[in-house]
């Protein structure tokens, strides 16, 4: 029985490996299947079946992720000519595709091993991954690999021959040779280089300054659903940078970015319906639009729906909640916000009185230069029944709003209040404050405290 089953097991042909047969078993996710069939083919130098076993390695797909033997098919492959093989290696090369992090467990074992026997565990490590645990970072050889696809045609790798040659990697800068790059992948339809080579005719890099041009570009980026082509023209007809000024036009490619999330788009686009520019005015669409931003951290939108709140432009003013967004747009430096939010503590408007919080934001946005934060801490420190008096700080303060104000009638009203309170001051209060402003000229930050 056992010598039949043998015999019949003898007989039974090795299954010839299928490309064909491979992509069906990876497009159906059967990634094991897929290995079976194109790892002896990639084996005999079909180029085609390296390129796909570098993608499983890269991706950890039927096999152990391991940039090592990618990069290694890659190269096979691309050194037959494979352009997407040739762009694939080059990303490896420009990406540092480095060894797995310190916890994978074949780093682990490498480093627990080589303590006690450095030699076995180098043999070892070259016995199980012969091709390396990955692939360091070398320009060079990007910018070889990247080259040869993007001669080839690849549009991709002539996107990537623009980047190196605008921001200078492995290459002199050159914007000229960037542009001619761009331009190459961007008539095959690539948006991102569609998008670069408008940049490049925006500001006149490389090429002439063509607004029609980067317009042109934009535009078709833009109608690929490229979001930073829509912001791009939305910020462009808003403005009238190089044509006339057309607000319903800004709103719609805002409207568009801000549909895919893009947070400048969509503050810029609650802003328009704030001053009812090529939208109807609907302060309820700012908020809405503002705090979509505002929840992906945009500074500007978070000021704006303090601003919404605190004046009760769409519902009755909310102190709490604008004091919330201030905050979150003040620890991120806006001074807007660190003065409102300062004067809202220090006041106690919306029922909550926080005199030293406040103090301290009106102090910061004060170190910034903000002349109506030094007016408002000189105010404060002048206020005889207020808890926060104190003649030399607010003589301090009133000059130094004095000084950061235009000439006219407001400063002129600083000037007048300092010179009040500098009488009333003895000698050894004025020379106090002489030492706080010398200090302040040398750090302003040093004017947080005191």
């Amino acid at each position: 029985m056992f010598g039949n089953l043998l015999k019949r097991s003898k007989s039974t042909p090795l299954r010839k490996p299928d490309f064909q047969r491979g992509l069906a078993a990876f497009e159906a996710e059967d990634y094991a299947a897929a290995v079976a069939d194109w790892m002896p083919l990639a084996e005999r130098g079909h180029a085609e079946a390296q390129y796909r076993m570098g993608q499983l390695y890269a991706r950890g797909q039927g096999v152990v992720r391991d940039f090592g033997d990618a990069a290694h098919w890659f190269r096979k492959a691309a050194e037959q000519g494979h352009t997407e093989a040739q762009f694939s290696l080059g990303l490896c090369y420009a990406n540092g595709e480095g060894a797995p992090q310190d916890t994978a467990l074949p780093v682990r074992w490498y480093k627990t091993v080589a303590k006690s026997n450095p030699v076995a565990a180098e043999a070892n490590l070259a016995l199980l991954y012969p091709n390396g645990l990955g692939i360091g970072p070398d320009i060079s050889q990007a910018l070889h690999w990247y080259r040869l696809a993007a001669e080839a045609g690849h549009a991709e790798a002539q996107h990537h021959m623009g980047l190196l040659h605008a921001f200078g990697q492995g290459v002199s800068q050159d914007h000229a040779a960037a542009a001619a790059w761009y331009m190459r992948s961007a008539e095959q339809g690539h948006a991102m280089a569609q998008h670069a080579l408008a940049s490049l005719y925006a500001n006149g890099q490389g090429v002439e300054r063509d607004i029609e041009q980067a317009i042109a570009w934009y535009g078709r980026a833009a109608e690929q659903g490229f979001v930073n082509s829509q912001l791009a023209l939305a910020i462009i007809y808003e403005h009238g940078t190089g044509v006339e000024a057309d607000p319903a036009r800004a709103a719609e490619f805002y409207r568009k970015a801000a549909e895919q999330g893009q947070p400048v788009a969509q503050v810029n686009l609650g802003l328009l319906y704030a001053r009812g520019h090529g939208v109807p005015k609907d302060y309820r669409e700012t908020l809405k639009w503002c705090r979509l931003s505002a929840e992906q951290g945009n500074i500007n939108a978070q000021f704006n729906l303090g601003l919404i709140h605190s004046n009760g432009l769409a519902g009755p003013p909310d102190y709490a909640e604008a004091a919330v967004w201030y905050r979150k747009a003040a620890m991120q430096g806006n001074v807007g916000a660190q003065v409102n939010l300062g004067l809202m503590l220090a006041h106690g408007w919306g029922g909550r009185h926080e005199l030293a919080e406040g103090v301290d934001w009106l102090r910061k946005a004060a170190a910034q230069g903000h002349a109506g934060a030094m007016t408002n801490l000189g105010a404060l420190y002048a206020a005889r029944d207020g808890k926060a008096y104190n003649p030399i700080q607010a003589y301090v303060w009133y000059i130094m709003a004095a000084a950061s104000t235009q000439p006219g009638a407001e400063r002129e009203g600083l000037e007048a209040k300092a010179h009040e309170l500098g009488a009333a001051l003895t000698g050894e209060d004025r020379h106090k404050a002489q030492v706080i402003m010398e200090d302040w000229k040398k750090n302003p930050k040093l004017m947080l405290a005191g």
